[in-house]
């Protein structure tokens, strides 16, 4: 891919037509696991999507994804996407022609062919864009996000990974071709397209102490002081937070037994938890160490296995009075508002007084950060919300 060009685009709450380009933070990018964190090992990444999409192009449209129109790929006629997950291959080298040379949400030169895509978005959801080309043989699509056929109405842009919370209605995703030193960049790609529906809630943190086994209090966790009783933390707090590996659940089909390695059943346990939470994502995190949180490798330091749910959307700190299992914590991204239902008390750590806590890769990826990102944590009022995404503020 060429230089300079954002991997992933995560943005704010806001409806369409409404968000300025200006708003973008940095994110973390599906399909590309960071291998950081505690419990680091061999990551292994799974493909999503499968089937080739229907259209005026190449394939025939069978498994996901199906439902999409026979558009040619223009905004007179565009391909339409009405159902989630949607895969479809093209190559830019047979589009229909250009859509856009700039977009107002970016300065690279995109004047190459493009197809345009209308998306229909049936609830108010996060869209999740990867596209996959072949930088080394000097192919580059990259892929927009706009509200009308008008460049100056681009929501989003990104070179592989695109993530942005929308409202329902129609929506434009645009793959066009970058134009490097005058030649177009054109060539085969694939592109993977999800909606995750969020649930709407109050994201209202308690103001309640915590006390901690830090040995002393760091300058980079607020809140913290040293008492002659020991180390204690107000929350909620803010400061960097690690990812986290897996800990085995009660799904998982080890029974009374363990892992014997960092990614023994790993792959089941990734694809069991996307059918239990709906999160459509590229898992890379093994099962955490043994040793560290539990004598056996995936094993929390309850000594339990672990609900899928709660797996999924876990969260840990050093704490000395753990929470009981179970119990809500709001994880807050300050940069772009996104939050997380976390579930707390299954887990201990990370030991680094320099670090409030730790979350799953799943935590992270919804709330477009990486390992030792600055994140706000506390317990939630609400000790009823479900577990994983919620949009704050809405009933």
């Amino acid at each position: 891919m060429h230089n300079g060009v954002l991997a992933a685009v995560v943005l704010p709450v806001l409806s369409l037509g409404l968000l300025s380009c200006d708003a973008a933070v940095d994110g973390s990018s599906e399909g590309e696991g960071e291998g950081e964190g505690e419990g680091e090992g061999e990551g292994e990444g799974e493909g999503e999507g499968e089937g080739e999409g229907e259209g005026g192009g190449e394939g025939e449209g069978e498994g996901e994804g199906e439902g999409e129109g026979e558009g040619v790929g223009t905004f007179a006629d565009p391909i339409v996407v009405d159902s989630f997950p949607f895969h479809d291959e093209r190559d830019t080298s047979q589009a229909p022609g250009p859509a856009f040379d700039t977009y107002s949400c970016a300065s690279a030169d995109e004047g190459g062919d493009a197809f345009v895509y209308r998306l229909e978005i049936p609830e108010r959801g996060l869209v999740s864009v990867h596209v996959t080309d072949d930088s080394g043989a000097d192919v580059d699509i990259d892929v927009h996000l706009l509200t009308a056929a008008s460049a100056d109405t681009c929501l989003a842009r990104a070179n592989t990974d695109l993530s942005l919370l929308v409202d329902a209605g129609p929506i434009f995703l645009v793959a066009d071709t970058f134009v490097s030193g005058g030649v177009a960049q054109a060539g085969p790609f694939a592109i993977d397209i999800t909606l995750q529906t969020v649930a709407g809630g109050d994201c209202a943190m308690q103001a309640r102490e915590l006390r901690m086994f830090w040995s002393a209090c760091s300058g980079d966790v607020a809140g913290c002081e040293d008492r002659a009783d020991g180390v204690f933390l107000t929350t909620p707090a803010v400061g960097s937070v690690v990812k986290e590996a897996h800990l085995v659940t009660v799904d998982d089909g080890f029974g009374a037994g363990w892992p014997t390695s960092f990614t023994d059943g790993i792959a089941n346990h990734r694809a069991l938890s996307q059918a239990a939470t709906g999160y459509a994502m590229a898992r890379t995190e093994p099962w955490a160490p043994a040793g560290e949180g539990g004598s056996e490798f995936g094993q929390g330091s309850t000594g339990d296995k672990v609900p899928v749910l709660d797996e999924a959307w876990y969260v840990n700190m050093f704490w000395r009075d753990k929470p009981a299992p179970g119990t809500r914590f709001i994880v807050m991204n300050p940069a772009n508002g996104r939050a997380v239902v976390a579930s707390a008390g299954w887990e201990t750590g990370p030991g680094s007084n320099s670090q409030l806590g730790g979350v799953t890769e799943e935590v992270h990826d919804w709330l477009g950060t990486g390992h030792g990102s600055t994140l706000q944590m506390g317990f939630a009022v609400d000790q009823n919300l479900p577990f994983g995404p919620i949009d704050c503020g809405t009933p």
